[in-house]
């Protein structure tokens, strides 16, 4: 087990804003719930999961997003009108442990710790945030390894670990508990649904199982690798070293796939979710050449001038080319990033997601596009 610095958790979450693939929660309230643990003088531990005895339980936890619309929102202003002025720290440490308690008391277990659904500066940092509050290790592992728009796109879903039960909480003071979900698609729309009704969030505890089972359908050690990840961005800033080369050298997978400047970037809000088109027009090597990136909250599927380049479920990751930092889906004002240097770099899916189910729950397909995947490191540009 070791215990984590300030500095680890900085790097923490610049490594997690990269492999975010744009999406993954907010920077802001990831680095509001590090504060909190620290100004209340405790601390963030992390474990490795196969220190984890094999009887013990775990649970993913995480917040579920979705788009509200007009109607919906002048339905719900009796119910928020309290509730949008309250503290985002307090709102998730109440929500996320109500869904915690209410889905222990449901299956009879106490859990060892929590489980990321994904890596991102918010949703990874959020469980890690619950665990340090109750003295618990935080696992050095994660439910994707990567950012996802889908609640159903998790390696546990690849390992046959049940979405249910799960345990929803709001803000407004709804508890609700799936005892049983038909399947992991049908988990995500109840929860996708339940956000929506309940102003834009709700608070989920899903797939409690053993240690044992988890260790099969999760990807081990991606805190620790965004810790690492993210030191070698701000150490390179402080040498006054390229962060991006540095990224090259230092991460055996990851492949640059990409370099240019940003030419458009639309975006709307739609059915929960966030969706856009990015053009980059190529320099250096990619010179004359037009990548186009499409995303569901999160990166998914490029194209190299018009034709299929890489996809999910490999980790598509734009990032700054002088700060290495890593580009956010979400940012207010697209506006400011049309012309911006970028690079695109791919990493390599973890092995579960290369398999046939995995490929088939998470490949471009899924998302009704008609290519077939190919892995980042045999793609030509």
């Amino acid at each position: 087990m070791r215990t984590l610095t300030k500095q680890d958790m900085s790097d923490l979450l610049i490594g997690a804003g990269i492999l975010g693939c744009g999406g993954g929660g907010s920077e802001q309230l990831g680095q509001r719930l590090i504060n909190a643990i620290y100004d209340s003088g405790k601390q963030f531990t992390l474990i490795d999961p196969m220190e984890i005895p094999d009887d013990a339980y775990l649970t993913i936890i995480a917040g579920v997003g979705g788009g509200v619309g007009k109607e919906i929102k002048e339905k719900l202003k009796p119910y928020l009108a309290t509730t949008e002025k309250q503290d985002l720290v307090e709102v998730q440490t109440r929500t996320g442990q109500k869904a915690i308690r209410e889905l222990e008391d449901l299956v009879g277990k106490r859990f060892y710790t929590y489980v990321p659904s994904e890596i991102g500066p918010g949703n990874t940092i959020l469980p890690m945030y619950l665990a340090a509050l109750e003295g618990k290790p935080a696992i050095d592992a994660d439910a994707c390894g990567r950012a996802k728009p889908e609640m159903s796109l998790s390696t546990t879903h690849v390992a046959g670990i049940p979405v249910s039960p799960m345990a929803m909480a709001n803000t407004i003071g709804d508890l609700m508990v799936l005892k049983k979900a038909a399947d992991d698609y049908r988990g995500e729309d109840i929860a996708r649904y339940m956000a929506v009704i309940s102003g834009g969030m709700v608070s989920v505890a899903r797939a409690p199982n053993s240690a044992a089972n988890y260790k099969q359908g999760i990807v081990r050690n991606s805190i620790s690798r965004c810790i690492r990840l993210g030191s070698t961005v701000r150490t390179s800033r402080e040498k006054k070293v390229n962060p991006v080369e540095s990224i090259l050298r230092s991460e055996p997978d990851c492949l640059r796939l990409f370099k240019g400047k940003v030419k458009s970037w639309t975006r709307k809000e739609e059915g929960g979710f966030m969706w856009g088109d990015i053009s980059v027009q190529g320099s250096g090597n990619f010179r004359g050449k037009r990548l186009d990136i499409w995303y569901k909250n999160e990166y998914l599927v490029t194209r190299i001038n018009r034709k299929p380049y890489a996809t999910c479920p490999d980790s598509i990751a734009l990032v700054d080319a002088s700060t290495g930092e890593g580009l956010s889906a979400w940012v207010p004002n697209l506006k400011t990033q049309i012309g911006r240097e970028i690079e695109v770099l791919g990493f390599k899916a973890d092995r579960l997601w290369r398999t046939d189910k995995g490929v088939q729950l998470f490949g471009p397909k899924h998302f009704g596009y008609d290519i077939d995947y190919t892995p980042i490191e045999k793609l030509k540009s």
